[in-house]
């Protein structure tokens, strides 16, 4: 079915008509006399720089289509009439910028005329709700990052770095480079990292869209790289928070500067770009490097115990440790990262190429750092990497038809690894192998008063009351590895039969290849290496097997998850053995899209079809597992599988947008939406999952090997009003109704299965939203410039995660009966009130004081009331925190309706203060400063839902729990408890950054 998916694809690449996500933009308007209005006809209209052109009609109106999003120059000429030359003219992806000339005869005498264009307050032919942030937008803001850009949206919200456009959840936002889809089935977010400073454009449309972006229910991020221009430039910027220049060996003194630590942040980011060869060449390359010796922020008290034991041990098997830990950037933290990034034009009319990529690399010790490791000098390793590279032909047929062709590939890796013994994991828990790696694992008097001994026996952790330090030694990693991959095919055939309509039909093809190797996913790395030692003695192995036979034998028997790869770690496509081949799915669509654009209506009708293959097997029979699995050896039994079936929808979008004056522009619209939900709540190792079921113990993670994807259906209707020639502001109201979300459930066996019942994800949840988003832009207007948003929201749902059940699902009400979702409450990601403020106060040239030239600050302001949790009762160690997963939530009991208590509101300020002057010539730098959370404010992330709060777990507060320990165990304790369980628990925001930052353009 897949070569019949690609082959009927391809015939409509030949044709040529495959889609692609728009990343072009376009320009039109009217040339006109300037002293008689009357319309010029053949008036011939360039852009700057480039081959782009176009003459104008009998009307006197011109197009010029296919433009990347950036920043032209255009000049229209006339015979009998002086050149106009208009600058800073803005195109954006998928919309239409409106420029007109006036001319002036060259019997008037006006002297060369050149016009800088203002930004439009009202873009005319949005059909819904889209929020444009350009690289000069960025370059302002006080914050870095496309989280931190994508955040300031309305309707999104931030939860545990987990992102959520109008209430949907984290994997339904979809995210696009350069056309080429980068959203992670596996997960959701973006499987490619992209530095600020190559961003050209971000899009973000929050629902609505039209009908050639499908993956996503909740809303997309369209980002375009940055494009060399006629000029040579270059660039170079560096940041710092080191603002008191102090020597790297006082960089863990935990003493604050300007009231925060130093945290050991430093990135430099260098651009070029410009002609190569000639003008139809152009190009542009960033390099950005990171150093951060710190990535968390937290304000918490340093450590400092001294000698610190439990009395209550015997002696001869008492630990000490000596504490003492600083705040702030903490040793063996420090991580480097390096993201490349790179476009390449080629403009050989009527053909066009566009070549672009992006790489980050991320490889980095971790796992030795924090107060629990401070003896401990064995660091874990791991490496990251993650790149897209497209590349774009576009071929110019006529004035009225162009189409493109694109290919497209996504790349990401991650391996973790022991970084003395890298990939040999069968040897992590043998002491003979790790000496000879350099790591002797001594055994102390304290581990031989305990008997703690033995070839196998990892370096004991040192235990002082109920928390448990790290020794030197030991090894702090797992070993796994995974790497993802895909080849897209996509185009665009855009075709305008006439001046009202543009007409779009295409298709796209997607192919992701996962694997996943993860040996050690159930049992430690110590039990893999005894129990191959052990199954290899003559007295254990009668039949003689093979050391790879018993390798084999232990991870099968061990709840290995492993696909894609053999188990020995080789990559594995399945020739032989399907239960490990590769997971290769398939993501294909369809569709026929027509713009129509009149004076008074421009409607956005199209129609979209969408192909999704998973690629993953199920058991032909859920209630009798031991027709699928062999239950003595945990083997997979070839004819218990079957294929899941593909899947495929068509789904009708319409936007309307009508102008009601050219003040005021209504917009509304109405669409069909289907999404794969998140991969890695259906993939898994069918070992490994074999393996859950045979022990027939709780598991909140257990997949849904047959899910199907969700649906949603959206509403939304708003309008733009220009309040003056510098302000307008957009409300829109939506509403969504999603269907088929992700859920665990029970599975109840057959008796004769000899299997307990078990544990699912199925299609079973059910969520709306809706709510309204206000935004405010302002051009500047006497040296101010404002950007503003509020959302107001609720979204309900009968659960927030695939996991939010698994309290009553594991532990019900009655016994043995199986639990569906019925109750609706609100999802514990709504955030019902967000809201932010940004402000711009800044000189241009010439303006003001000489010393104020060019002086400018940025405030951002940011607001969000809090997120729902629910009061629950019991053992404080197994309640847990209003984070998703955390506790057991068997062992807790709700005290109030879901979803009636509410976290505290957040609050933030972030500053920004920049000077530019100008060196020499066309040499220019810019100084500025920059503070993170201004006023230092501290507030909740998460509370304990024992007692709502973030300062208090509930334990040592009860009386009678805090005079017990303070008996049997002493003051020592009750510090170390409040210390290291309440006040360092990772619930807070971070504290105030500052940092210094220069750049220098050319």
């Amino acid at each position: 079915m897949h070569r019949k998916i690609f082959y009927f694809l391809l015939f409509l690449a030949l044709c040529p008509v495959l889609i692609n996500a728009g990343t072009k933009g376009r320009i039109k308007g009217k040339v006109v006399d300037l002293q008689t209005g009357e319309a010029l006809i053949g008036a011939n209209v360039l852009v700057v720089g480039s081959s782009a052109g176009a003459n104008t009609d009998a009307s006197g109106e011109y197009l010029i289509q296919n433009l990347d999003p950036g920043v032209y120059t255009l000049k229209a000429s006339y015979v009998g009439y002086q050149t106009i030359t208009i600058s800073n003219v803005r195109v954006n992806a998928d919309l239409t910028q409106i420029t007109n000339f006036e001319l002036p005869s060259q019997d008037i005498q006006v002297g060369q005329v050149d016009i800088v264009a203002r930004r439009p307050i009202i873009q005319k032919d949005n059909t819904n709700a889209v929020r444009i942030t350009t690289n000069e937008d960025i370059a302002a803001l006080p914050v870095r990052g496309f989280n931190n850009f994508f955040s300031l949206t309305p309707g999104v919200s931030v939860n545990n770095n987990e992102f959520h456009v109008r209430g949907g959840r984290e994997d339904e936002v979809g995210y696009y480079i350069e056309g080429v889809s980068v959203r992670n089935p596996r997960g959701g977010g973006r499987a490619v990292t992209i530095a600020q400073d190559a961003i050209e454009e971000m899009q973000v449309q929050s629902g609505g869209y039209t009908a050639e972006f499908g993956g996503a229910n909740s809303g997309i991020v369209r980002t375009t790289l940055r494009s060399g221009g006629s000029q040579l430039k270059a660039s170079v910027e560096y940041i710092t928070d080191n603002v008191t220049f102090k020597s790297a060996k006082d960089a863990f003194d935990g003493k604050k500067r300007l009231g925060t630590y130093w945290w050991g942040y430093d990135e430099t980011s260098a651009s070029l770009s410009g002609p190569l060869f000639d003008q139809r060449i152009k190009f542009f390359f960033n390099l950005n490097y990171l150093f951060n010796r710190s990535g968390t922020h937290p304000d918490q008290p340093a450590i400092n115990l001294g000698n610190v034991w439990d009395p209550s041990e015997p002696a001869s098997q008492r630990d000490t440790v000596n504490f003492l830990f600083n705040n702030g950037a903490q040793p063996k933290s420090a991580r480097k990262y390096y993201t490349l990034t790179g476009t390449l034009n080629f403009d050989l009319k009527p053909l066009l190429f566009r070549l672009s990529g992006s790489y980050f690399i991320d490889e980095n010790n971790f796992n030795a750092t924090g107060p629990f490791n401070t003896m401990n000098d064995r660091p874990g390793q791991y490496q990251s990497h993650n790149g897209t590279l497209n590349l774009k032909m576009t071929h110019v047929l006529s004035p009225s038809l162009f189409y493109e062709l694109s290919a497209g590939m996504v790349l990401s890796d991650y391996r973790e690894q022991d970084a003395a013994m890298g990939d040999d994991f069968w040897s992590y828990g043998d002491s003979v192998a790790n000496a000879a790696a350099g790591y002797v694992w001594s055994r102390s008097p304290q581990d031989l008063a305990r008997s703690y001994k033995g070839r196998f026996a990892a370096p004991r952790q040192i235990a002082i009351y109920d928390w448990r330090f790290n020794k030197t030694g030991a090894v702090n990693a797992t070993f796994q590895k995974q790497d993802y991959n895909s080849l897209s095919f996509s185009g665009a055939l855009n075709w305008l039969p006439s001046k009202y309509h543009t007409i779009k039909l295409g298709g796209e093809y997607q192919n992701w290849t996962f694997r996943d190797y993860r040996p050690t996913r159930s049992i430690g790395y110590t039990t893999i290496a005894q129990r191959v030692y052990n199954n290899s003695l003559p007295a254990n192995n009668p039949k003689g097997l093979s050391l790879e036979q018993i390798r084999t034998d232990v991870l099968r028997n061990g709840g290995a998850s492993i696909y894609g790869y053999d188990y020995f770690g080789n990559k594995y496509d399945g020739t032989d053995d399907k239960f490990h081949a590769a997971r290769k799915p398939v993501f294909a669509s369809a569709y026929l899209q027509d713009k129509i654009e009149y004076e008074d209506i421009i409607l956005n009708v199209g129609l979209r079809y969408d192909y999704i293959d998973i690629d993953n097997l199920q058991m032909n029979d859920p209630t009798r597992p031991d027709l699928s699995i062999n239950k003595a050896d945990n083997s997979l039994l070839v004819d218990g599988w079957s294929k899941v079936p593909t899947f495929s929808a068509v789904s009708p979008r319409i936007g309307i947008s009508f102008p009601v004056t050219d003040k005021t522009v209504f917009h509304a619209q109405y669409g069909k939406f289907v999404q794969q939900p998140d991969l890695n709540e259906t993939y898994t190792g069918y070992d490994y999952y074999a393996w859950q079921l045979t022990t027939g113990f709780f598991f909140s993670n257990q997949v849904g090997l047959g899910l199907k994807p969700t649906k949603t259906t959206s509403y939304e209707l708003g309008f733009s009003q220009q309040v003056a020639d510098f302000m307008s502001f957009d409300i829109t109201a939506y509403y969504k109704d999603i269907k088929d979300l992700i859920q665990m459930v029970p599975q109840v066996v057959d008796i004769a299965s000899g299997y307990t019942n078990y544990y699912n994800r199925a299609n079973v949840d059910f969520a709306t939203t809706r709510g309204v988003e206000v935004a405010i832009n302002m051009r500047r207007f006497q040296r101010i410039s404002i950007n503003g948003s509020m959302s107001f929201q609720d979204a309900k749902g009968t659960g927030s995660y695939p996991a939010s059940n698994r309290g009553i699902v594991g532990a019900p009400v009655v016994a043995g009966q199986p639990y569906t979702p019925k109750n609706i409450s609100p999802l514990e990601f709504d955030r019902p009130f967000m809201t932010n403020l940004n402000i711009d106060y800044r000189f241009g040239d010439n303006d003001g004081p000489s010393l104020l030239h060019n002086f400018g600050v940025n405030v951002l302001f940011t607001f969000q009331t809090g997120r729902p949790f629910t009061r629950a009762i019991g053992n404080p160690s197994q309640v847990g925190v209003s984070r998703n997963l955390s506790g057991d939530a068997r062992f807790r009991s709700p005290v109030e309706p879901l979803g009636s208590s509410q976290m505290p509101d957040y609050f933030n300020i972030d500053l920004k203060v920049d000077k530019s002057f100008t060196i020499i010539d066309r040499l220019k730098a810019n100084i500025y400063v920059t503070v993170l959370n201004l006023l230092n404010t501290k507030t909740a992330t998460e509370v304990y839902l024992l007692t709502g709060t973030n300062t208090d777990d509930g334990y040592l507060s009860n009386p009678t729990t805090y005079q017990q320990q303070l008996a049997t165990k002493g003051q020592t304790y009750i510090d170390m408890y409040n210390l290291l369980t309440v006040q360092r628990n990772g619930l807070w925001t971070s504290m105030r950054q500052v940092r210094l930052g220069i750049r220098l353009d050319y």
